[in-house]
């Protein structure tokens, strides 16, 4: 894809995720009675502003993020009633988490729109292959486009998750795979090899697919079923690269991606078509949510903790102090943002 449309794309969709997050703060605030000043998408300079009643919208010129202002975050009480810490810790509690909490809607409500207009596709079982990845094991193997797969070293293989585990099982040791090639019982000897991106042992060959339309029940449970693996994939994807030292920890090789590495993420994505352009739509999504809701400070889940502490202590923090902690927080995270960023670059 072109740059001159992969960069207005890809800050299309962060900013778009970015509304989605501050809406959620924006809403639970509204709905709490609390003032909300601005909402703004971007940091720095404003580009574009509106005051619509009590509120200034606005357009920054740095597409890293956004934020909403809500009266009395300082520890001022100038809004009275209305002000952010007026308001009972559970109502503030809710209001600090509603964003991240939209962030990880967006992706069941992504999931089920594609089942109930584009459909559902699963691998066809028994396993048969549909194309074979040349320069791959299955390739080196003699696997052919047609074969079904029977077994992986003695364990029968019916469904995709039989064939993953026996694979990863296997790690980078060779297997035997018997396949049923017409009518006929063909044994291979493979050895799996590690893929960086989902970190599970595969042969490289691509299954046969079934498609169908759900109804709406088991779109919505399917979109809640797929929104849930995500988010057991991203944090073990995390973990992963936290404890494996062969895959080089979170700022290696294959560690976190910067705007750079999103931005890449996103062309492949485009130039495969809409459906994987909104797959990974949803996984920032998620990402974003999860980033966000992590005890850190500046970040939502730092500003939680604070009231969980004042929860426990029985009285607030002191706002001056915990917003030092925040401003540390926050040249801290633009810190690690431009690492991950050069480490973008170098790959």
């Amino acid at each position: 894809m072109s740059p001159i449309l992969l960069v207005p794309l890809v800050v299309l969709i962060f900013s778009a995720l970015v509304i989605v997050h501050e809406s959620g703060h924006f809403f639970s605030a509204k709905l709490a009675g609390i003032k909300v000043e601005q909402f703004s998408v971007g940091f720095g300079p404003q580009l574009l502003g509106w005051q619509r009643g009590e509120t200034l919208y606005a357009v920054r010129a740095i597409p890293l993020g956004g934020f909403v202002k809500l009266a009395g975050m300082d520890g001022s009480m100038d809004a009275g009633l209305r002000s952010f810490n007026a308001h009972p810790l559970w109502q503030r509690f809710i209001v600090i988490v509603a964003g991240s909490a939209f962030n990880l809607a967006l992706p069941v409500l992504i999931f089920f729109g594609v089942y109930t207009t584009v459909g559902a596709a699963e691998v066809r079982t028994p396993i048969q292959v549909s194309a074979v990845d040349t320069g791959t094991p299955a390739s080196t193997a003699g696997l052919q486009p047609g074969d079904v797969i029977r077994s992986v070293n003695g364990h029968p293989i019916v469904a995709f998750e039989d064939l993953r585990s026996s694979l990863d099982a296997a790690k980078d040791t060779p297997v035997t795979v018997v396949v049923d090639r017409h009518g006929l019982l063909v044994t291979l000897t493979a050895t799996p090899k590690l893929d960086p991106t989902t970190q599970s042992y595969i042969l490289g060959f691509h299954p046969a697919i079934t498609t169908y339309k759900p109804g709406p029940v088991d779109s919505a449970g399917r979109a809640f079923r797929d929104t849930g693996d995500s988010i057991v994939g991203i944090v073990g994807g995390i973990y992963q690269l936290a404890t494996d030292k062969k895959l080089g920890g979170l700022l290696g090789p294959r560690g976190l991606e910067g705007p750079v590495g999103i931005a890449k993420t996103t062309a492949r994505a485009a130039q495969a078509g809409p459906l994987s352009l909104v797959g990974v739509v949803a996984l920032l999504s998620l990402s974003l949510g999860l980033a966000n809701i992590l005890p850190f400070p500046a970040l939502d889940g730092g500003r939680a903790a604070f009231l969980v502490l004042e929860l426990i202590r029985g009285r607030p923090v002191d706002p001056a102090r915990e917003q030092i902690v925040h401003y540390v927080g926050l040249a801290l995270l633009f810190g690690l943002i431009g690492l991950v960023t050069y480490n973008d670059l170098l790959r």
